[in-house]
């Protein structure tokens, strides 16, 4: 999948009341709340992220978690 692939589904699944984008930053934004991120976290494991929740942590962008699968 590429990134704009992948970054329209994350959107998809947070289904924002505002705009976001791959510069939100996620602690900022109160669409992306500890549910919104449950449910990118079951998305990015249907997609094959094999990585750590660690990992997803380190993200400060909505961009940076759709690096962690985006080919």
């Amino acid at each position: 999948m590429n990134y704009e692939q992948v970054l329209k589904e994350i959107i998809e699944i947070v289904d924002p009341l505002d705009p976001i984008d791959a510069d939100t930053v996620i602690a900022d934004s109160e669409d992306l709340d500890s549910l919104a991120l449950f449910n990118i976290v079951v998305y990015l494991r249907k997609n094959g992220f094999t990585g750590t929740f660690e990992d997803i942590g380190k993200c400060k962008t909505l961009g940076d978690i759709v690096s962690l699968i985006a080919s």
